[in-house]
């Protein structure tokens, strides 16, 4: 045997006795199975979230970066409901990293109504919602109150959160309704049809809102 064999021997030897601690010592990792309902989806997203809020798109600025940096696009929003890290009635700043906003697309529009759940911003100021546009969850009027005239004494207009993206990654299809506290799940024996998955995955916006602020965030 060659002398340069001999000398590769105790290493190779103590390499693999290092792989077989690692691999004893650390567990293998299993993939976090998709969530089964709505409500799990929304719950894993929320302790992502850092900052949670329903409010209304009164601006979008580009700013563009400095010595070659990138820039950034900020968006405020007027808060109507704080549900962590903000507060009700002020305006909130959103910056977002300028390549989100590539090829012209527009991620928000000003009037938009939303519930955001949103990252942490980072040491910079940039955050982005959850789960990508998922964590943007577009606020619409209720279907029963499409023909509610709007006027000075007309009382508050019901509001849906549009829960259909979210849904849409579910593990299996569950017909979904409403209660004032929490938003429950029935699965269904058959996949519903695409009519009664908008009909019921717009559930009522006080019946989400309830439900994120009596959960803890959970650090994952």
């Amino acid at each position: 045997m060659s002398p340069l064999l001999q000398r590769s021997r105790p290493l190779s030897l103590l390499l693999g006795i290092s792989l077989g601690l690692s691999s004893s010592i650390i567990p293998a990792q299993t993939p976090t199975p998709p969530p089964q309902t709505i409500e799990e989806a929304l719950h894993r997203m929320s302790d992502l979230a850092g900052i949670i809020f329903v409010g209304e798109v009164t601006a979008i600025r580009e700013q563009p970066g400095q010595r070659g940096a990138s820039g950034f696009v900020e968006i405020d929003f007027r808060i109507y409901q704080a549900v962590r890290g903000c507060t009700a009635g002020s305006t909130y700043t959103l910056r977002e990293w300028a390549g989100l906003w590539e090829a012209g697309d527009q991620r928000y529009r000003i009037g938009q109504r939303l519930l955001m759940m949103l990252h942490s911003p980072t040491a910079s100021g940039i955050s982005s919602p959850v789960d990508g546009m998922n964590g943007a969850i577009p606020v619409l009027p209720a279907p029963s109150s499409s023909q509610v005239l709007a006027g000075a004494d007309a009382a508050p207009q019901p509001l849906d959160a549009d829960l259909r993206w979210i849904a849409a990654q579910i593990a299996r299809p569950a017909l979904y309704t409403a209660s004032d506290a929490q938003v429950t799940a029935q699965s269904a024996p058959n996949p519903p049809s695409t009519a009664t998955l908008q009909a019921v995955q717009q559930t009522p916006l006080p019946s989400v809102v309830q439900m994120l602020s009596s959960w803890q965030k959970v650090i994952p």
